[in-house]
Order: C-alpha cells, then structure tokens, then sequence
C-alpha cells in the first residue's frame, strides 16, 4: 500500500515503488537509546547514596534531552523519509511535520551509482548518487535498501519515459518540444540505451517534423 499522496501525482502518473530508509539508518538512534537509559540508571543509583541532593533529576533531564534529541527525532525523521520512483520522476521526501520535497525528472537523470560499504553490502543498504542535468548536479540518497536493484529499477524507468517522449507522451501531458525530444534522446545514448546509428536516425527524423 502507498503512503505517497495521490494527490500530489499528475493524472497520468503512476508509483513504480516506494522505499521507506533502510534500518541502519537506527543504528545510532538505537545507540543513544542505550546511553540515555545507561545515564538514568546511574543518576539513580548515584541519588540513592550520599550524594542525593539533585542528582536524580538531574540524570533524568539529561536522559531526557539525550533520547529525544538524538534517538526520537532521528527516528522520527527515518519514519517519515521516503523514497518514490514514479513514471516521472524521483521523489525524495522528508519531514516531520512540515514536509519537504526534491524531485528529479527521469528525462534529466544522467547517471546513477551507488556506494556500499562492507557493512552496508552485508545487510542490503547502499547510497545512491544520481547525476542529473540542471543547477543541482548530484544528489546523493542515503540509506536506500538494495541499491543495486533500485538503480536497475530507475535505469529501466527512464528508458521507458524516453520511450514514451518518443511516442509523443502520455494523452493527459503536454507533447515535448522538438529539442526536448532530441535531448531526451541524447541522454539514452549516453546512458546506452541507443546506439550511435539508432540516436542519429531517431534525431533525423524528429529533425524533419521542423
């Protein structure tokens, strides 16, 4: 089941997945859980000896601040960071309670990688860097599970977007541009999708609809 608003996607659009971080993101989140429980005990045994006077409460605030500064907020945050790969486009989305959004258009991905550390190959996780054109360069999406597959996944999606562009687009979505074709193209022959002698008869053929 989605939590990505529907609202939020044009008419013609559609979710090919959605990715909620990977668990190792809670690692630490579950470390200073540890610590904040570890600074309570001790405070409370401290306050049972001679040394009563304020020790217990002080223990107890800074238990406190420790867990939900650096345990409930991270956690909170993981909870509602998620990962979306439409028909087109890739939407990374996070926030609490106010919510923020970066998207990258799949006409404008030129690349995507992804980095794993030993560690992080062993459990499935992985950071995504997706190259793309504009003012933003690359983006890097951390904590994502399986990165292997989802970069297959967003490869094959722009592939099928490039097609789509093509064909001229979805019914409900304004036709692209000649050049905006010719561009689209250009980046599935970098991507190598196409070949030199299919970019070239595909460009001369849009070339002549001028």
């Amino acid at each position: 089941m989605s939590h990505f608003p529907r609202e939020l996607l044009a008419d013609h659009e559609d979710i090919r997945f959605e990715l909620s971080p990977h668990w190792l993101a809670l690692v630490w989140p579950g470390f200073w859980t540890v610590v904040s429980l570890v600074i309570l005990v001790v405070g409370s045994r401290i306050a049972n000896g001679p040394h009563e006077d304020g020790t217990n409460q002080i223990a107890s605030i800074g238990a406190a601040l420790v867990f939900i500064v650096l345990a409930v907020i991270p956690f909170l945050q993981w909870k509602f960071t998620m990962f979306v790969l439409t028909s087109d486009r890739l939407i990374t989305r996070t926030g609490i309670i106010a919510k923020h959004s970066k998207e990258i258009p799949l006409e404008r991905i030129n690349d995507v990688a992804f980095n794993q550390s030993i560690l992080e190959r062993m459990v499935g996780a992985g950071d995504l860097l997706i190259e793309s054109a504009g003012e933003r360069g690359q983006e890097v999406i951390s904590n994502v599970r399986h990165p292997e597959q989802v970069q297959l996944a967003i490869y094959k999606e722009a592939e099928e977007n490039g097609n789509r562009m093509m064909r001229g687009g979805p019914a409900s979505a304004p036709n692209p541009s000649i050049p905006e074709q010719i561009e689209a193209l250009a980046r599935l022959k970098t991507q190598g999708v196409l070949t030199d002698e299919e970019f070239d008869a595909k460009k001369q053929d849009l070339l002549k609809r001028l």
